[in-house]
């Protein structure tokens, strides 16, 4: 990258002047410090010749951490590497915090990580329907990136006659997911307003393994509803959300329940030590209270059980907006980066008993989940009186 170097070397402005933290950012996400200097050169040279595209000058640093970001999952790819871990790094290589950029773009990519794993298993499964020598184009050009040049000295035939093949096995591709997948890929389309009645989603029930959710959700409004047909009794709802803030507008139910995972753990995590939350709507402070879990467990005779640790959770209540706020110990658990993990391992798991023991001299809650198909458990071990986390393997 010699020759990006020396072009990069001669920008000067604002665009030096976050030289030093795209580096940083680049070694955080590849782990690479010896080539982190040229991704970030390379970056601020996509940057430079793409800034007619950025919309909000005050978004300047968020908008080069993206296309430093996309560098990066570029630079992975070939490598044939996994940025997945980069949600882990929500420190800096001296123990202090990452800034809030830098910790909103993790999050952020785990969730396109979740997105990409799930849809990437979607089109490996569409593109065995098509025909060889129509998959193999398709997988040259758009998966390994090569060029139009590339694919057809390989194939011996001009590039024209490449370009013919793509468009039609775009079209022949197309043609599969909105037919043999069309099921699948409703979760991705943005028309799920679902004004009347229930849609059935792709998203598992996380209590029982064995049901898809059903799901209502106003994208304009930020308001979505997901229950299970099984394990939700009367009106009740596993997950009911109505907040802009949280969502954003973002379309389809599996881009609003990853996002709503996303932003469950930044927001109550940091705030478990000090007991005191900033109401979302008017950032009045608010004391944050924990329900322990009841020793009497689920209402008796319910079928199937429900899972106990629904009775130990978080709330807060803002008398300003008239607002109450609930999240469940299984939710805050569900929402580490380790458990989003180990739900993409495996697509479908169930909650298992909560239990109450002593942790390093504490009382403690230990939270399960396994997965369906296989033995891997996720386990998390949480303080009683404050929910904070104090261990989670899986």
């Amino acid at each position: 990258m010699n020759t990006l170097t020396a072009i990069a070397d001669n920008i000067h402005g604002d665009w030096l002047s976050e030289r030093g933290r795209l580096v940083k950012l680049c070694a955080h996400l590849t782990s690479r410090p010896d080539i982190a200097e040229d991704l970030a050169h390379e970056a601020l040279l996509e940057a430079w010749r793409h800034q007619g595209t950025l919309r909000d000058p005050d978004r300047f640093a968020q908008w080069l951490s993206g296309i430093a970001r996309n560098v990066c999952l570029r630079w992975a790819r070939r490598q044939g590497r996994d940025l997945a871990h980069i949600a882990e790094l929500s420190h800096n290589g001296d123990g202090a915090p990452l800034d809030l950029d830098d910790a909103l773009l993790a999050e952020t990519d785990l969730e396109f990580d979740l997105e990409r794993h799930e849809l990437a298993l979607l089109l490996d499964r569409a593109l065995a329907l098509l025909p060889p020598e129509t998959r193999s184009v398709l997988i040259a050009h758009y998966v390994e990136e090569s060029p139009l040049a590339q694919v057809a000295a390989q194939l011996g035939v001009n590039a024209s006659a490449v370009a013919m093949r793509l468009q039609r096995g775009k079209v022949a591709l197309r043609r599969v997911l909105t037919t043999e997948f069309s099921a699948e890929m409703a979760a991705y389309r943005p028309d799920v307003t679902s004004a009347h009645g229930w849609q059935e989603t792709r998203i598992w029930c996380l209590s029982c393994g064995q049901r898809r959710l059903l799901g209502r959700y106003h994208p304009s409004e930020g308001e979505l509803w997901l229950r299970c047909p099984d394990c939700s009794h009367g009106e009740d709802l596993m997950i009911h959300t109505h907040a802009l803030e949280i969502l954003g507008g973002v379309q389809g139910y599996q881009r609003a329940y990853n996002r709503l995972f996303g932003w469950i753990d930044r927001f109550y995590r940091p705030h478990l030590a000090t007991r005191t939350v900033p109401c979302l709507r008017c950032g009045n402070i608010l004391p944050l209270h924990v329900k322990p879990l009841t020793p009497s467990g689920p209402p008796t005779g319910a079928t199937p059980p429900l899972p106990p640790e629904i009775d130990a959770g978080l709330y807060y209540t803002c008398p300003l907006c008239e607002r109450d706020c609930w999240e469940s110990l299984g939710g805050l658990v569900l929402a580490l980066p380790e458990a989003r993990r180990f739900q993409r391992r495996n697509q479908r798991i169930r909650s298992l008993p909560t239990s109450e023991v002593e942790y390093s001299g504490r009382p403690a809650l230990v939270t399960r989940f396994a997965s369906v198909a296989g033995q891997e458990q996720l386990v998390a071990v949480s303080a009683a009186d404050t929910l904070e986390l104090l261990m989670v393997e899986g």
